[in-house]
């Protein structure tokens, strides 16, 4: 397991898989679980929301959506250039958007295509579209069914 951790995710470790995982398991408080129920941004930019977040995607089958979304942020943090840019665009690619991958999100085939087009001359931006589209799903669908979900409605009575 890596240490590595920048931001809104220094209480983080990115796993071997990609995958963001808490390095501490203290108790949620109750202002916290109150922001996240409010307002997506608060969930997704807390190490502790996007771990409970994630473990409920996991659950469903969308994980690979926030794990996703980490992963462009994370990319756009770095300022890569060169072949390190390169390296990291198709790091991506392989894991996120490509047919074949384990881990393919569901973006639009216009934005996947644009993918494609860009990846042998890639900038920082090449997945700003297919991170907005995930954004956007995340909000819509997955949210609202995180917030729905008992474990969630436990943690906030819990903390009540």
């Amino acid at each position: 397991v890596s240490t590595q951790s920048t931001g809104y995710y220094q209480d983080m470790s990115l796993t071997r898989k990609g995958i963001f995982k808490l390095r501490s398991k203290s108790s949620i408080s109750r202002d916290q679980a109150t922001k996240w129920e409010k307002n997506f941004d608060s969930l997704i930019n807390d190490a502790k929301g996007v771990q409970l977040f994630t473990d409920f995607a996991r659950k469903h089958h969308a994980a690979e959506n926030i794990e996703f979304w980490l992963a462009v942020n994370e990319f756009k943090k770095k300022k890569l250039q060169g072949d390190r840019l390169n390296e990291a665009t198709r790091r991506i690619y392989r894991t996120f958007i490509c047919n074949q991958s384990e881990k393919q999100i569901n973006i639009n085939d216009m934005i996947r295509k644009d993918i494609i087009r860009r990846i042998d001359e890639p900038t920082i931006t090449i997945f700003n579209e297919a991170q907005e589209q995930i954004y956007i799903l995340m909000k819509t669908d997955i949210y609202p069914r995180f917030l729905r979900d008992e474990s969630f409605i436990s943690l906030t009575a819990e903390n009540s």
